[in-house]
């Protein structure tokens, strides 16, 4: 028995050695979706294991508690000595001036114990001193920092050299190289410098170069007993709402995780998407090849083979092509996820070695290989019920209709069954998420279903129709409307592609413009606060287009503070988050706008007309909302100037603070107008004239002092914009892999064409006419397909959008367009050429070979 069974399998082998390149597409299909996978899998994998290993070295301890109004008062801090040894840090931005030079700094100021584990880099801090010792005052009272050697160099300084730091003088007592905990801090405005909690204390300027940018208190803790789930809880439960943020190493991994999450998500779609399309690509390859080997098979069953060695058979076959084709994905997805692995830790902080995971490369070959065989088992079961009677009658040219009926109500179908829950199983294991599974499992299925009823309604409605008096047309509908036509297969092959390509690229769009609106846009390079108006004025009047100075952008600004929120006193408010903190900490910047900047957009509601002259409104920050419990139409209180205005919540907004120029709390106009204020000055130098424009700058304006910026916020562009570039990158390759599988759905009934070509060219009909048959015959069925698949998958794009990645939906219509008269184009063109060879030789000779 073991020997009839080699000997089928060696059979089926020699069987397909001449038609691999066929294959070709099919296993190209299935290895860009297994890499993927395997690719997103290891390098989730990397991101937890690093998170779990080093949370007590990422977090700089086990929690961090902080807030923005205000330090812990003993009393709470006697309350977190209790769960563990705790360090305070201050966070804050501050102005650094130099003789002759200004930069923008970001100040950490440290406390004794700072850092609880870890090490300071910096080659001039001591070997086991503590940096509050380190930094204290010298005998000259002037205490130290470590500085950024970048801000040294921008302040022309040196260690050992004494420099202004919020207006007091700072000894350099070294260079400062990273933090330990520096990935928890996020992207942080300025050049990081280092000082003690005593030497911060004596700051005489607090002002921050940068409105809503406040000083923020934080504190660690290290636990003995660790654990930072259940610390946080302990802690939560003992200070109860007292307005402490309490943030484990996770929560506090900054932005860049959240966009790299979102990142994540985006493969998993495209991947899971990849899959799909390559299973449609599976079932046409096999149902063309099925139905072209259909005389082997009439020959094997009148010498005997039963139903078994038929499906062994072939079987044999796709499983070796499927093999080769996960292999190779397996393969690749592990490099990828080795080379990947430094440069996305990197881009977010967390130092990630290249490693390979066993986990997600056997889930992606396990779903790589069971997406084969479930759709690869339907066309196997096609070429079980046929018979020799029915092939030698119909010449081989195809395979008889599969009868769907008997196959849903036999035991048939349990293999598929069995297969779609060990896929929908290894899909929620690989991506930690049941609804985005089911809505993947559900849209194909439902997809299927309408593209399949779309085109039996179509051709039933043709052949309703009165006849073309154009014979071309003619013959083209009558090929799509004919029992036993290709059109079927055609329409549902393209569709699912297509509707696959639709999803990731409304995917893309949106997600770039989540990463390029929060980076791309005129980054200042300069800014400058408490303007005059003639001071704004000369600035305009330097911009031009034969300047080095691009743009100049001057935006009001006034302080005042939140007094009451529907006519709750501010000091009985709680507050949570550190926006929130900060709006009820004091005076804070204010400004108004006739219209929203560039840098905002809208999360709820809507921004005020232009000619708006009605009662006060208020545009605030959307971390309000969760942060203080605001929403549309609440009133906020503001004291200004010894004056109270009441403003109606007209809308919550998200900014980037790329843009340099945004406030918590924006005005209507018609409001704050009447008191005096001074001016937010933003200056974006021309490429490449940073130092000419900081140059003129100090000339024409020698008692301003200009903040440079532009450096700092260009590297959170940067590290956006390789995730932008990035996200396009793996569209691109699934879009690519999408127009594989359209080109294989041409592989359907070429046979059966090829034959139908040469007996029409036969009987009288010229090159021209039986191309121009093929061609409106492809381009009728590709656009129908095109239809469906667009307005399917614009809504499933939309679904996806706003419950799985979270960001706003747009559609760059260009582009779908563009995608869909291409597909077009390639299945008209294709599906004509598939003849050429047929028209090329002798009738009788392609007789003899069907």
């Amino acid at each position: 028995m073991m020997r009839g069974l080699l000997a089928a399998i060696q059979l089926g082998l020699l069987d397909m050695r001449g038609d691999l390149r066929r294959f070709g597409l099919l296993i190209v299909c299935l290895a860009v979706g297994t890499t993927l996978i395997a690719a997103v899998g290891s390098v989730g994998a990397s991101i937890r294991q690093a998170v779990e290993r080093d949370a007590a070295v990422i977090m700089g301890g086990d929690v961090e508690l902080s807030r923005a109004d205000r330090p812990a008062t003993p009393e709470e801090l006697a309350v977190f000595g209790k769960f563990g040894t705790v360090a305070a840090v201050i966070d804050t931005n501050v102005r650094a001036q130099s003789d002759e030079h200004d930069a923008f700094v970001d100040l950490v100021s440290v406390g004794p114990g700072y850092p609880l584990i870890g090490q300071i880099s910096s080659p001039d801090l001591p070997a086991g001193q503590k940096p509050e010792q380190f930094l204290g005052a010298g005998p000259d009272g002037v205490y130290g920092a470590l500085v950024d050697p970048v801000l040294l160099d921008q302040l022309g300084a040196k260690v050992g050299d004494v420099v202004q730091l919020g207006g007091t003088p700072f000894q350099a007592r070294g260079t400062l190289g990273k933090l330990p905990d520096a990935a928890v801090r996020g992207f942080r405005l300025g050049l990081s410098t280092l000082i003690s909690i005593d030497g911060f204390t004596t700051l005489s300027d607090m002002t921050s170069p940068l409105p809503g940018l406040g000083t923020y208190y934080r504190y660690k803790v290290l636990s003995a007993a660790g654990g930072a789930e259940a610390l946080r809880t302990a802690l939560g439960q003992a200070l109860g709402d007292t307005g402490w943020t309490i943030r484990t190493p996770r929560d506090a991994l900054g932005p860049m995780v959240h966009y790299y999450d979102l990142f994540l998500r985006f493969l998993v779609i495209v991947g899971l998407a990849s899959l799909l399309i390559g299973g449609v690509s599976v079932w046409t390859g096999i149902s063309a090849y099925i139905s072209e080997r259909a005389s082997i098979i009439a020959v094997m069953r009148s010498v005997g083979a039963n139903r078994g060695r038929i499906f062994l058979h072939f079987f044999t076959q796709i499983a070796t092509l499927a093999l080769i084709g996960v292999g190779v994905g397996v393969l690749i997805g592990a490099s990828v996820g080795l080379l990947a692995l430094p440069i996305v830790g990197q881009a977010i902080g967390v130092p990630l070695a290249p490693a390979l995971y066993a986990q997600p490369l056997l889930i992606a070959a396990a779903v790589g290989l069971l997406t084969a065989f479930a759709f690869s088992y339907l066309p196997l079961q096609q070429a079980l019920n046929i018979q020799p009677i029915i092939l030698f009658r119909s010449m081989g040219l195809a395979a008889p209709q599969f009868a769907w009926r008997g196959l849903l109500l036999s035991v048939q179908i349990v293999p598929v069954i069995v297969s779609a829950a060990a896929f929908i199983w290894l899909a929620i294991v690989m991506t930690g998420d049941p609804i985005l599974v089911a809505a993947f499992v559900v849209a194909g299925a439902v997809a299927a279903v309408l593209f399949r009823l779309a085109i039996g309604l179509a051709t039933a409605g043709l052949r309703r129709l009165p006849e073309s008096a154009n014979p071309i047309v003619r013959r083209a509908l009558r090929n799509i409307s004919n029992p036993g036509s290709n059109a079927p297969a055609v329409v549902i092959s393209v569709g699912m592609a297509l509707a696959t390509l639709i999803v990731v690229l409304v995917l893309d769009v949106n997600l770039s413009h989540e990463y390029l609106g929060a980076s791309v846009f005129d980054v200042p390079t300069f800014v400058a606060s408490d303007l005059f108006k003639d001071e704004a004025a000369k600035l305009k009047s330097m911009e031009g287009p034969t300047s080095d100075i691009v743009d100049f952008t001057a935006t009001p600004m006034l302080r005042g503070a939140v007094t009451a929120v529907n006519d709750t006193p501010a000091a009985s408010l709680k507050a949570r988050g550190s926006e929130a903190l900060f709006l009820l900490s004091g005076d804070i910047p204010l400004t108004y706008r006739l219209e929203m900047p560039a840098t905002s957009k809208l999360v709820e509601g809507i921004w005020w007309p232009a000619d708006y002259g009605g009662p006060p409104l208020v545009s605030l920050h959307q971390s309000l909302r969760s942060g203080l419990g605001l929403k549309l139409g609440d009133k906020v209180t503001f004291d200004v100037f010894g004056d109270t205005i009441t403003a109606t919540v007209a809308n919550f907004r998200d900014y980037s603070w790329q843009g340099g120029t945004d406030f918590l709390a924006a005005f209507s106009p018609g409001v704050l107008e009447g008191y005096p204020a001074t001016l937010l000055g933003a200056v974006k130098a021309a490429p490449g004239k940073e130092d000419a424009v900081a140059r003129s700058l100090a000339s024409a304006l020698p008692d301003v002092k200009f903040i440079a910026i532009g450096e700092t916020l260009d590297q959170i562009t940067k590290a956006l914009g390789q995730l932008s570039l990035a996200a396009t990158l793996v569209g691109a390759l699934a879009v690519g892999n999408g127009l594989f599988v359209l080109i294989a759905s041409l592989a359907t009934g070429r046979q059966q064409r090829r034959a139908d070509a040469l007996i029409t060219k036969v009987l009288g009909a010229n090159r021209f006419e039986v191309i121009g048959v093929l061609v409106v015959q492809y381009v009728l069925l590709a656009a129908f397909a095109a239809i469906l698949a667009t307005a399917f998958g614009i809504g499933l794009a939309w679904l996806l959008t706003s419950i799985m990645l979270d960001v706003d939906f747009a559609l760059d219509s260009v582009v779908l367009i563009a995608v869909d008269i291409g597909a077009i184009a390639i299945v008209s063109v294709l599906g004509a050429t598939t003849i050429l060879s047929a028209l090329r030789i002798a009738p009788a000779r392609l007789l003899r070979e069907l």
